[in-house]
């Protein structure tokens, strides 16, 4: 069992998860606008080295008021048992959601020896419901919005899948990547 932590450190604990996920924004501040133009980021991501320079794009035309942002984990990785049909897995994924390529992006990682699948999606719109109408395979994901301020540590989140570090996210080592470009 868990031990119990001193109320200071719940207190720290609540406040990094309150800056991290936040509340969305309400439903008179997301206008829906255009969002961001899909194919003009996707051309840039794929041509772009992965850096600051790419994240300060991708800053500049993020608008919480009419794009949320989505992480995903796959929650049978325990059944993955080799690199190639866990990258199949992923693949497959990214085909079914061609039909809504010009209102989201997204990047998928595969990690670890454990061939977990992690993923970033951007949407234009406040959730992903377009793509889990689109694609049945989002069921084997569990889905959490992050932001939708762009804070330091939303900021930080986003650059770990978008523009990683030394090949690893979370610590965790990217065997490799796909990106729905």
């Amino acid at each position: 069992m868990a031990e119990e932590q001193p109320p200071e450190v719940k207190a720290e604990a609540r406040e990094f998860m309150s800056n991290l996920v936040g509340s969305g924004p309400s439903p008179n501040d997301f206008n829906g606008g255009d969002g961001i133009d899909m194919a003009a980021w996707k051309a840039t991501y794929a041509s772009s080295a992965k850096d600051d320079a790419l994240m300060e794009k991708f800053w500049s035309v993020y608008d919480p008021s009419s794009t949320s942002i989505w992480t995903m984990v796959y929650d049978e990785a325990d059944s993955n048992e080799n690199l190639d049909d866990t990258v199949e897995i992923v693949k497959e994924f990214m085909s079914k959601t061609e039909s809504i390529k010009d209102h989201c992006f997204g990047v998928m990682h595969i990690l670890g020896e454990g061939l977990e699948i992690e993923g970033l999606w951007v949407f234009n719109g406040e959730d992903p419901e377009e793509l889990f109408g689109a694609n049945e395979d989002t069921s084997w994901y569990s889905w959490s919005q992050i932001g939708p301020d762009a804070t330091d540590l939303v900021k930080k989140a986003v650059t770990g899948f978008l523009a990683p570090t030394d090949g690893k996210l979370d610590g965790k080592a990217i065997r490799n990547t796909q990106a729905f470009c």
